[in-house]
C-alpha cells in the first residue's frame, strides 16, 4: 500500500534532478556530435568543423554539471558509483575530444562510441536510482 505524505522531499532529491537533467542532456549533445560528426565525413572534413566542436565545448560543461551533480548527490548519501561513472563520462569526453585533433578517426570514434555508452550508462543509473529511492 502507497501512502502520500506532504513531508519535503528529501535532501537527495535536487541533486539527483539535476543529474538526471544534466545527463540527458549530454545524450541530447551527443545526439547533436554525431549528426555534426556525419557532415564532416560527408564534406570530407571540409564542412562543419565549427559545429561538431562547440558541441565539444556543451558536451564538456554539461556532462561536468552532470558530474558536480552526481559528487553533490553522493554527498547527501547517493552512490559512490553513480558519482565515479559521472566522472568518467565527463573525464572520457576529454580524452575522446583530445583524440580528434591528436589521433586518426580509428581512435575517435571507437572513443565517440565509448562515451555514448557510458552516457546511456548514467542516464539509465540516474534513473534507476531515482525509482530506487522513491520505493524507500
Amino acid at each position: 500500500m502507497t501512502t502520500t505524505s506532504s513531508a519535503p522531499a528529501t535532501t537527495a532529491t535536487a541533486p539527483l534532478r539535476a543529474l538526471q537533467v544534466t545527463a540527458a542532456l549530454a545524450l541530447l549533445v551527443l545526439g547533436w556530435q554525431f549528426v555534426s560528426a556525419g557532415e564532416l565525413v560527408a564534406s570530407g572534413l571540409r564542412d562543419g568543423l565549427d559545429g561538431h566542436a562547440a558541441g565539444a565545448v556543451v558536451l564538456h560543461v554539461v556532462s561536468g554539471l552532470a558530474a558536480a551533480a552526481a559528487v553533490w548527490l553522493r554527498l547527501r548519501g547517493g552512490s559512490t558509483a553513480l558519482a565515479a561513472l559521472a566522472v568518467g563520462v565527463f573525464l572520457v569526453g576529454f580524452l575522446q575530444a583530445w583524440s580528434g585533433d591528436h589521433a586518426p578517426l580509428t581512435v575517435h570514434v571507437p572513443l565517440a562510441i565509448i562515451t555514448v555508452a557510458t552516457a546511456v550508462w548514467l542516464v539509465v543509473a540516474s534513473f534507476t536510482a531515482g525509482r530506487r529511492r522513491a520505493v524507500r
